[in-house]
């Protein structure tokens, strides 16, 4: 049972009771294993709604549960004080979920919960330089949001914004026909080395030559995208021009010494901003709004962007542009990640993105490997700033939690090797799967569809990447504590968790070793 059925049965059962409160009830897994395998508020909430004891509400919800399941799938629905319904699944209903795994093999853990055609814009970087860490953090957390998506039924395309139009292009140009000369970048222009390097005569060309790395950099992570849309489209249609004629004709545009505004101080913005200067050459706001239009008319019914922190103002204008637009802002997420620091041990790594000083996302791929590159960046919260340690990364130990989940997913298959394909066998009897250990490990396997839905939902990686690890770690403990080989029961447990733990690493775009 999941805790979206046991979310329906409650419901089933306050309908029964006729006891209908407005609430939103909680189902977790409890923190200790005698409160069951999962424990609703419910009775809790229910009470204070009714005004009445909890625990009697408790004690009646429990019973119509039990009464309602009639032992399908529950040994026993408890309630306990102050207010909570506990419920304890049957072993053989953990028994039965190992057959499902092996029989959905790698589609295990995908489902269709959702349908939406979903456009997932991420990284976007400049095309003026090498990508930095922080535009490798957002490359795999998007990429990694993209599978988590794809896994429950969307349809997703992912997009890279190529801002090939403005001042900082126009500076790009100079600083390489500069370092040609052997003369100083323009004020506000490139100084890294990597200008040297860049090929071409033309804007265009010096800049196919930098998209050209980022490309080969992102692609050397694993990342590589549906579309590339070059901002430069958008002017070549005019599509600037006929978005901030449109809200001229929604009267939120107002004319000042030449400019065109628009009227965002009015819809929440800090102050009003400019769409069109007076020389007539658009803002990269006028941009947005044209870009995200455009989005919407290629039929997306969801828009997710990851912006850096640098970009956390242009979320509330954007989103006032797109309100009077009268487009579904409701549908369009803007996910700002955060920084991201170095170190070696407990030194941090210096960079500076225009000295030439700094390191690149390029350079931390090459110097730990992709593998530990996409689990380290997907590891926390995409909200909180991530502490990197290279040097971790690097170590081939248990410390280090890549490592730590491929060694788990080898050892799987060295023990696998050893049983002559015993554990392909259909016919097992796995009543005998009744040790504390096996129990433990049934259950975390059982949760994973459950854990993909919610990362997706939550557009959380660091879930899948944190599931990898306690999986690891449970199975760790069953192998220490039961005999598998010559166990035909035991060794479908162990194919069962093989079947995960690769879907595990799958998801998060890591290779699952056979041998370590």
């Amino acid at each position: 049972m999941t805790r979206d059925e046991i979310a329906s049965l409650l419901s089933s059962v306050l309908a029964e009771l006729k006891l209908q409160p407005d609430i939103s009830f909680r189902i977790d897994i409890p923190p200790r294993k005698e409160l069951g395998d999962y424990a609703s508020n419910i009775g809790i909430l229910a009470g204070r709604a009714l005004k009445t004891n909890p625990i009697k509400v408790a004690e009646q919800i429990a019973a119509k549960a039990a009464e309602i399941d009639s032992g399908r799938n529950f040994a026993k629905v408890e309630f306990a004080k102050p207010g909570f319904v506990n419920f304890f699944l049957k072993p053989e209903y953990l028994q039965k979920n190992l057959l499902s795994i092996e029989k959905q093999d790698h589609d295990y853990g995908k489902s269709g919960v959702s349908n939406e055609k979903v456009l997932i814009e991420f990284v976007s970087a400049n095309p003026t330089g090498p990508l930095h860490v922080g535009h490798g953090r957002w490359a795999v957390v998007g990429d990694i949001i993209a599978r988590l998506l794809k896994a429950t039924g969307n349809k997703v395309e992912t997009e890279f914004y190529v801002n090939n139009v403005g001042a900082q292009v126009e500076k790009f140009e100079a600083s390489v026909l500069a370092r040609r000369q052997d003369e100083q970048p323009p004020e506000g222009g490139y100084g890294g080395s990597y200008v040297s390097s860049v090929k071409g005569n033309t804007r265009a060309e010096m800049l196919a030559c930098m998209l050209e790395e980022q490309r080969q950099t992102l692609h050397q992570a694993g990342v590589d995208f549906n579309n590339w849309y070059e901002e430069s489209s958008l002017h070549e249609k005019d599509k600037l021009r006929w978005a901030v004629e449109k809200l001229h004709d929604l009267r939120v545009t107002f004319e000042e010494e030449g400019a065109i505004w628009f009227k965002s101080e009015a819809l929440g913005d800090d102050k009003n901003r400019v769409l069109m200067r007076a020389d007539g050459r658009p803002t990269y706001f006028t941009a947005d709004i044209a870009y995200h239009l455009d989005k919407f008319e290629r039929g997306f019914d969801r828009l997710i962007n990851i912006w850096g922190t640098d970009h956390h103002g242009y979320v509330s204008r954007l989103k006032a542009a797109l309100k009077v637009l009268d487009l579904p802002v409701e549908n369009f997420e803007i996910i700002i990640g955060q920084l991201v620091t170095l170190y070696r041990g407990d030194q941090p790594i210096r960079m500076s993105k225009r000295t030439g000083e700094m390191i690149t996302f390029k350079e931390v791929i090459e110097e730990i490997g992709t593998d530990a590159t996409r689990f380290f960046f997907a590891a926390t919260d995409v909200n909180s700033h991530l502490d990197f340690d290279l040097e971790l990364a690097k170590k081939k130990s248990n410390d280090n939690p890549v490592y730590y989940v491929q060694y788990a997913h080898a050892r799987i298959c060295s023990i696998l090797k050893k049983t002559s394909g015993e554990a392909s066998s259909t016919k097992v009897d796995l009543s005998t799967l009744m040790h504390p250990a096996e129990r433990d490990l049934m259950f975390k396997l059982l949760t994973w569809p459950e854990l993909v839905a919610e990362a997706a939902r939550l557009r959380h990686p660091h879930r899948v990447t944190e599931y990898g690890r306690e999986l690891a770690t449970v199975f760790h403990k069953f192998y220490e504590q039961c005999r598998v080989l010559g166990d035909p029961a035991r060794l479908k447990l162990v194919n069962a968790s093989r079947i995960t733990l690769r879907n595990v690493l799958e998801l998060l775009g890591i290779n699952a070793p056979e041998a370590m």
